[in-house]
């Protein structure tokens, strides 16, 4: 049997995670089948499991590789060498691009992840953690001096502003993706720059 080359078990897992992500978008993940997700992506059950033994593990692939791709370009917009607040417009960027490239994905990121046994749930909180102590960083950097407990709500403002960003924007529509940003950061820098230490 020819052996599978990585770049070709890449994607097609990439395609896989695609199709599932659409259906448990619009199905629900409790609902779909791995039948319906194969039925989906013109694949046989058993090519299916091939790749991914359960649907736990189709989920929690799919979640897992979205959350590394926000994490790490939020990481990038962090350590770029500019102003709090020019890092703050290319994290917002980094953020919103990740997640619209796969924006059923980041649905099903926010409402899936509890269908997961704990095992599977505990490093995609992990990482969800990262993701908060890094924007935590960038905003004590954006606004030195607050009281420490002040941080931590802002951040939680500034992700859900982002997460649920997802559920309404179309990027299509009269408002092109680069405007979406600027709007999104004035927004949040006016109010959380007008918290004083």
């Amino acid at each position: 049997m020819p052996r599978v080359r990585s770049d070709d078990y890449e994607a097609k897992s990439h395609a896989i995670m695609d199709c599932a992500a659409a259906l448990f978008a619009k199905e629900g993940y409790p609902s779909a089948k791995m039948q319906d997700v194969a039925k989906a992506c013109g694949a046989t059950k058993s090519m299916l499991y091939h790749y991914f033994p359960t649907k736990d593990d189709l989920l929690f692939a799919m979640l897992m590789e979205h959350l590394e791709r926000v994490v790490q370009g939020v990481e990038e917009a962090i350590v770029l060498k500019a102003t709090p607040r020019e890092k703050l417009l290319t994290m917002v960027e980094a953020y919103t691009q990740k997640s619209t490239q796969s924006r059923r994905r980041h649905m099903v990121a926010m409402q899936d992840i509890k269908y997961l046994p704990r095992a599977k749930q505990t490093p995609l909180i992990e990482l969800q953690r990262q993701l908060v102590d890094r924007v935590a960083a960038l905003l004590r950097e954006v606004n030195p001096g607050l009281p420490e407990d002040t941080y931590k709500p802002y951040t939680m403002m500034l992700i859900g502003m982002l997460n649920w960003t997802d559920m309404w924007y179309r990027p299509g529509g009269t408002m092109k993706p680069q405007e979406l940003c600027d709007r999104i950061s004035r927004l949040f820098l006016k109010g959380f720059l007008a918290e004083k230490g």
